[in-house]
């Protein structure tokens, strides 16, 4: 599988709950916190796809909505370099969003679910893919409500 097709695959799990997480990733997946923002969270090294070792999976929960907010895969320091050309390919039209300094910067492309929150860290140079987030619609929406601009 590539990396491409893993994010399909990925994709394709919406919505996000545990079981359906556990079952596409292959990982269990520990009970998390009974706060506001609780994660399930597990580290290790699993593979995915060619070249692509994940360090740690970080599924996101709303305590009072029990709905998905965050699905968030941290790459391994020995995974393969995934570039942004390769992102912006499979997911045209996203834009570049600048993190704090030294953070590097996250390609975020607006999808009928959510966001894809594709960071491009330190850790790789800025080139390559460090992490992959996927931020709900419920986790937006939600953060809106309490930030209004």
């Amino acid at each position: 599988m590539t990396f491409e097709e893993f994010l399909q695959k990925l994709e394709k799990a919406e919505p996000w709950t545990r079981e359906k997480v556990e079952a596409l990733l292959g990982v269990r997946l520990p009970e998390r916190g009974l706060d506001d923002r609780g994660a399930h969270s597990v580290y290790g090294q699993f593979i995915f796809a060619k070249g692509l070792i994940i360090r740690e999976i970080v599924l996101e929960v709303s305590g009072i909505t029990g709905k998905t907010n965050i699905l968030r895969l941290y790459l391994d320091n020995k995974s393969g370099c995934f570039t942004g050309e390769q992102t912006k390919k499979s997911y045209p039209g996203g834009y570049p969003e600048m993190g704090s300094p030294g953070a590097g910067t996250t390609y975020i492309k607006k999808m009928p679910w959510g966001k894809w929150d594709i960071r491009f860290g330190p850790e790789k140079e800025y080139r390559c893919v460090t992490d992959i987030g996927i931020r709900t619609n419920t986790f937006i929406k939600e953060r809106d409500r309490k930030n209004p601009r």
